[in-house]
């Protein structure tokens, strides 16, 4: 049977979606620390074609020591301010040439000292004067022709890119399950609160995960 159709990005601009699952209670890190626990096989179906789409993948630093990620076809841009990656990551063990370098976006100061192995292995750009300024992370990857960005997370990213009116559309899987997980483990973290209101412009449901199609602009 065929596959139903997903969301696009557009053809003609620069587009930042951000892909994010959690449970009915806004979980997105299950009793294994990850995303695996709480995840369906309906959601890992939309996830990974949805991320045939992207020019490249939007992820923080946490997130990728979460879930371990391992390299990509597709350019893996990493948000740390502390340059907290360690080498023994799979992001950089499992790397081969098929696979295109890491981008790490951090601060001006980080990138000017990077570790050897970062130094080696990713392109580090500053970002920022002391912290990384998402609007310019964001300006970097489309002055390098990736002009469809893929967010994955973890939640502070997410919250900071919305915090900054930088999220175009947000692409949310909710999963049939309850958890009720601590501060912290929710999709969204913006210290301090924040009402942005999106639009919903599409439901999908494949056997009660449902897949929501929001419009941020």
């Amino acid at each position: 049977m065929r596959e139903p159709d997903l969301p696009e990005f557009p053809a003609d601009r620069p587009w930042v979606r951000a892909v994010m699952a959690s449970t009915l209670d806004g979980v997105m890190r299950g009793p294994d620390g990850g995303s695996r626990s709480i995840s369906t096989p309906a959601d890992q179906r939309w996830f990974s074609r949805l991320r045939r789409q992207p020019d490249a993948i939007l992820v923080g630093a946490q997130t990728i020591r979460s879930e371990d990620y391992r390299p990509s076809r597709t350019v893996v841009a990493i948000v740390s301010r502390s340059l907290d990656l360690p080498p023994t990551l799979r992001m950089f063990t499992e790397r081969t040439d098929e696979h295109p370098r890491p981008i790490v976006l951090t601060s001006d100061d980080a990138a000017l000292d990077p570790p050897p192995h970062l130094r080696d292995l990713t392109d580090v750009i500053g970002c920022g004067d002391g912290t990384v300024d998402l609007a310019r992370a964001v300006d970097v990857l489309i002055e390098r022709g990736l002009l469809r960005i893929q967010c994955e997370g973890g939640p502070r990213l997410l919250g900071d890119l919305v915090a900054a009116d930088l999220l175009d559309e947000l692409l949310l899987t909710l999963t049939p399950t309850l958890l009720g997980g601590g501060p912290g483990e929710h999709i969204l973290n913006i210290p301090g609160g924040l009402d942005r209101r999106g639009r919903i412009v599409r439901t999908q449901d494949d056997g009660g995960t449902v897949l929501l199609q929001v419009a941020m602009h």
